[in-house]
């Protein structure tokens, strides 16, 4: 199998762990994660900060993947990514075998596809990006790079999502809708009008209630 190590030692970490553990082709070799108190998530050992990661892929595992959830911030992510592939690491596409994946979907490197998820005809999933537990992606939709789908989100067709936007647990977004760049959607929100970019939107139906200028 090939080796891959893993970045990033929260929650989100434990399901990475199982959709690898899931598809039988990688081997986790160790994770990296900066609190030194922790020693191991799910028996897979931290073996040190990402200060090791340069020498990780000196020895050999030119496979990594980002554990570390977007917490309404993709910055964080963002920046592990362009690390990762600076040191010249490849970054999967990892796919848990309870979701629904149509094979007109096209999913660029370093997302991970949650358990439960729906995706449709016609869509296309950027770089780094979470499709979370039980989101539904209807047909035709466009989700930009370093995204997070929080769980049991429903975007319905034709909806266009900009890079580094957060879609809250549970929120709704019907056909056609734009959205910007660097966008949060509150949890239970309903996303009937397009949103900018740098705007925070929340309620039923979605109002901008924040606009972050200095993004």
């Amino acid at each position: 199998m090939k080796k891959i190590i893993l970045v990033g030692a929260g929650g989100h970490c434990k399901v990475i762990i199982d959709i690898i553990k899931s598809q039988n082709e990688f081997e986790i070799v160790g994770i990296t994660d900066k609190n030194p108190e922790l020693n191991n998530i799910l028996d897979i050992p931290i073996i040190g900060d990402d200060s090791k990661l340069k020498q990780i892929y000196d020895d050999g595992v030119d496979n990594a993947f980002i554990c570390v959830g977007s917490l309404n911030n993709n910055n964080l992510r963002s920046i592990i990514y362009k690390s990762l592939k600076n040191i010249g690491f490849k970054l999967p596409v990892l796919v848990h075998k309870n979701s629904i994946i149509s094979e007109f979907v096209y999913i660029e490197e370093g997302t991970c596809i949650m358990p439960g998820a729906i995706i449709n005809s016609g869509t296309c999933i950027g770089k780094n990006c979470i499709i979370n537990t039980g989101s539904l992606i209807e047909h035709d939709c466009k989700v930009g790079d370093n995204t997070h789908i929080s769980p049991n989100v429903s975007i319905a067709g034709g909806v266009n999502i900009g890079f580094n936007t957060h879609i809250g647990i549970g929120s709704s977004i019907i056909q056609g809708v734009n959205l910007g760049n660097n966008v949060t959607i509150g949890a239970g929100a309903v996303v009937i009008n397009d949103i900018n970019s740098n705007s925070l939107a929340v309620g039923v139906p979605a109002k901008i209630i924040r606009i972050n200028h200095s993004v």
